[in-house]
């Protein structure tokens, strides 16, 4: 990996840019817990929150394909500011015009696709700015770091998400409040980053074009497309689980809240330490290591299908944290040792593009399966995640025995 610009100073951690995250994740979480559980206790099925969150995701796909050129070529902290402030002023305007007794369909499809559109250019420029700011060797541990942070959030969302249905008079317009609260905040973080942004001395490309050798640059490290299918493949089920965790509850489980709120703690609890299992590690872990956890997470989601019991989905769900979590940092930490830093924003501009187009198709597919199959769904998942990944190791061998 090329060195960043000399111009930042690089140290081995930053606050700033480790809190800024973990604050809009945690107002986000929090969104997104109510969003979920307003939406299935008011309709009694998946497949409206499946619409909904699936075009957020549509809208986030394009979001990426812009994404990525416009983070190699301007200012990444001005990019990430501009995400948060835009952010802000969706949730504020929607928390004051909202119907909570009614909640109209078009407000939140638009509420989620303004998310999702700063969700879109921040978190490219984010990833993209951790090479030029951190030393390389503490890499995999700011990322493990970081990645335990945004866990911590959504341990706290669905807690203090329960903690706000117990009270009789909170609605869904404090969800929003609190999510606004939560960007104004990161971006007070944002303005303390000490980042030096230098501009490009040549031509400035355009998007196509600057997108296009985005494109060439990837196609030519099969490592990258590799890491590229391999987590497309995760996110469909990653999708498809969250789906599922609040219908389970809705219909085996009384629709008690708190057991939703449990679920969702735990999973962060589990990523948490996933997180944390990485942070003393010595060596950046190797994708066939990487592989072994979606193995592993194709198993836990089998066993949440055969047996029903909730201690069992409970379990099942920390588990399901812990390999997401290990799995996510390994592969952020891959890209960016693998990845030049000029062309940083578009690898994973790129990435993102082909990662979030799998999270409409899982919440398509799935927010429609789930009301056909219900709890079986989660061995449809297990079963469909190891041949999936399979496949994608068999083409590539193959792909690879070519070439030489």
């Amino acid at each position: 990996m090329q060195e960043a610009s000399a111009m930042n100073q690089k140290r081995k951690f930053s606050w700033p840019l480790f809190l800024s995250p973990f604050i809009s994740r945690l107002g986000d979480a929090l969104y997104i817990f109510g969003l979920n559980w307003f939406i299935v206790k008011a309709t009694g099925t998946a497949s409206l929150l499946g619409i909904v969150q699936g075009i957020g995701g549509l809208v986030l796909v394009l979001a990426d394909l812009l994404a990525g050129p416009l983070v190699d070529s301007v200012n990444r902290k001005q990019v990430m500011l501009w995400s948060d402030i835009i952010s802000f002023v969706a949730c504020l305007l929607m928390a004051l015009i909202v119907d909570v007794n009614h909640p109209i369909f078009y407000q939140l499809v638009l509420l989620t696709v303004i998310l999702d559109i700063g969700l879109g250019f921040n978190f490219p420029a984010a990833k993209a700015m951790v090479p030029e700011l951190i030393e390389e060797p503490e890499l995999q541990r700011f990322n493990a770091l970081s990645n335990t942070s945004l866990n911590l959030a959504d341990i706290f969302a669905p807690l203090l998400g329960g903690a706000l249905l117990a009270v009789s008079w909170i609605n869904f317009r404090e969800f929003l409040f609190i999510n606004a609260a939560s960007f104004l905040l990161s971006i007070a973080l944002l303005l303390g980053i000490r980042y030096k942004y230098q501009p490009t001395t040549g031509k400035k490309l355009s998007i196509w074009t600057s997108l296009q050798s985005g494109f060439k640059y990837v196609a030519g490290k099969p490592v990258l497309v590799k890491m590229v299918a391999i987590d497309s493949v995760v996110n469909i089920f990653y999708a498809a689980f969250n789906l599922l965790l609040p219908y389970d509850v809705k219909h085996y489980f009384g629709g008690d809240e708190h057991l939703y709120s449990y679920l969702m703690a735990v999973m962060a609890i589990g990523g948490m330490l996933g997180g944390l299992s990485l942070i003393r590690a010595k060596t950046t872990r190797t994708l066939p290591q990487i592989e072994r956890d979606i193995y592993l997470l194709a198993g836990v989601m089998l066993l949440a299908g055969l047996w029903r019991p909730y201690p069992v989905l409970l379990t099942m769900t920390a588990l399901y944290g812990f390999l997401i979590s290990r799995i996510g940092v390994g592969l952020f930490t891959l890209v960016q040792n693998e990845t030049e830093v000029a062309f940083l924003g578009r690898v994973f501009g790129i990435w993102f593009i082909s990662v979030d187009f799998m999270h409409p198709v899982g919440n398509f597919i799935f927010g429609f399966v789930i009301d056909w199959l219900a709890d079986d769904t989660f061995i449809l998942m297990g079963v469909a995640l190891a041949g999936a990944l399979l496949l994608v190791d068999v083409l590539f061998r193959r792909i690879g025995q070519k070439q030489h």
